[in-house]
């Protein structure tokens, strides 16, 4: 495994490599004005050092190499299928349903997924983030989310 982890990191360090320098093609711009290129070239600068990251720990040996896989143990893979048929699932009615319809939908279910909380509690959780996003995004930022059939 642990040549599986450094093969990897390098690997993804090489894309994040790329990535961070295909993005100053499209120009930086500063902290104040960004350009095109901001956000892609620290989601690559981002990528290379998590993989520098792993590559170091593949050399460790011990008992902090074996919490780390421990930490994966015991996953209910149902669950991870649900909440991916979920996310595709909001991908497609977004538009059509609308923001606060398709964003409250999901997070009630994803909710649902945890299973420690009452109906109720999901109910007005949901209902609050969704108001809550929608404050910061659409009213807030001015950012235009799909309106769909409340339009």
């Amino acid at each position: 495994m642990k040549n599986a982890d450094r093969f990897s990191s390098l690997a993804w360090l090489l894309v994040g490599i790329l990535i961070a320098l295909w993005s100053l093609k499209y120009g930086f711009g500063s902290f104040a004005e960004p350009g095109i290129g901001f956000i892609t070239f620290f989601a690559g600068a981002t990528l290379g050092l998590l993989s520098m990251i792993l590559f170091l720990t593949s050399f460790q040996e011990g008992e902090k190499l074996n919490a780390f896989r421990n930490l994966w143990a015991g996953m209910d893979v149902k669950k991870v299928v649900y909440v991916l048929i979920l996310l595709v699932f909001y991908l497609f009615m977004l538009r059509p349903a609308g923001f606060l319809i398709s964003t409250f939908i999901l997070l009630f279910l994803l909710f649902r997924v945890k299973g420690t909380y009452r109906l109720f509690t999901n109910l007005i959780v949901s209902m609050l983030v969704t108001a809550g996003s929608y404050l910061v995004f659409q009213v807030w930022l001015q950012v235009q989310l799909p309106q769909g059939i409340l339009g």
